[in-house]
């Protein structure tokens, strides 16, 4: 096994599951709580801060494990640490998301009425409004669920890793 710092390459695969798995699981309860409440003036505002949070949620883990190897962090092991924790991160909201669907569709149809009210407010053409909402029907899909998951995981991940891998390396 390839001996990155003082982790080995298994240690940061397990470290990455948990962090994942937890942040994944924080990301959906925000999620269920935005369905539920149904935040519908601010929606918009809502969305930016579930992104914002899944940045942030992932830059607090990558700061926990630079912490738990003694404040020193290679480039390599920042950079495997951060794109397999926002993996399982994305792996576990979504699919939760999926799930809670497909269990529950009517959060599906809360999140669908919010869009509908907040786009009819601003002034959107209804035909916009109808296509969006069969867009938004797409989340209880598996097989959109996964398409999303792939480009999340191939396009966002890498960059967001490299750029905190540069940010939290602080070598010997």
């Amino acid at each position: 096994m390839k001996e990155i710092t003082d982790y080995s390459f298994k240690r940061i695969f397990k470290q990455s599951i948990i962090y994942g798995l937890a942040l994944g699981f924080f990301l959906e309860m925000v999620n269920i709580l935005d369905y539920t409440v149904g935040f519908q003036e601010q929606s918009q505002i809502v969305n930016n801060i579930k992104y914002l949070l899944r940045i942030l949620g992932l830059l607090i883990c990558i700061i926990i494990f630079r912490k738990k190897s003694n404040g020193y962090l290679l480039f390599e092991t920042a950079f495997i640490f951060s794109l397999f924790t926002f993996v399982f991160a994305i792996f576990t909201c979504d699919t939760m998301v999926c799930i809670t669907f497909n269990i529950y569709p009517e959060l599906l149809h809360n999140k669908i009425e919010i869009m509908k009210t907040t786009l009819q407010n601003a002034g959107t053409y209804s035909r916009l409004i109808e296509l969006s909402a069969n867009y938004t029907i797409l989340e209880k899909n598996p097989y959109y669920v996964i398409f999303s998951f792939l480009i999340w995981v191939l396009f966002v991940g890498p960059l967001i890793s490299f750029i905190f891998a540069l940010m939290m390396k602080k070598e010997n």
